[in-house]
């Protein structure tokens, strides 16, 4: 039996997944507030919190949050049996955007984004890939 056919050990990364995408959905809220910095955001290119970046923001609460059920149903902790092919593709899908999130992060001029968010991003995106991957037969 291989660690990504074992449940505690693929339902661990989606928890930490999770706890991840909840710390960023909570950024891009107070970013989209105005409380958090837009400057260590989106590439940090940006200085002033526009109503686009604003906007921006709040669709990336709504996206994170998706990416939070897909993985979360994937690990088994929500849905149906036997899962959806939708859900497995979807599970691929935000290991890739994490991937390139990863990437994105790694070349802002934000230090704040390549050395805080990057590495978190890694993490994210290492733990979406043991969900994507995993041998659960949920």
């Amino acid at each position: 039996m291989t660690y990504l056919s074992k449940p505690n050990f693929v339902r661990n990364a989606a928890n930490i997944a999770s706890i991840f995408f909840a710390i960023f959905i909570v950024i891009q809220m107070l970013a989209a507030a105005g409380v958090f910095p837009v400057s260590m955001l989106w590439g940090g290119r940006q200085t002033e919190l526009t109503p686009a970046l604003r906007v921006s923001s709040i669709v990336a609460v709504v996206i994170l949050g998706v990416f939070t059920y897909i993985i979360r149903y994937r690990a088994g902790f929500l849905g149906s049996v036997p899962q959806p092919i939708i859900i497995r593709i979807a599970a691929w899908v935000v290991t890739a955007y994490m991937i390139l999130n990863t990437i994105g992060n790694f070349a802002s001029v934000s230090n704040v984004e390549r050395f805080l968010f990057g590495p978190m991003t890694i993490v994210m995106a290492i733990a979406s890939l043991i969900v994507a991957a995993s041998k659960l037969e949920v």
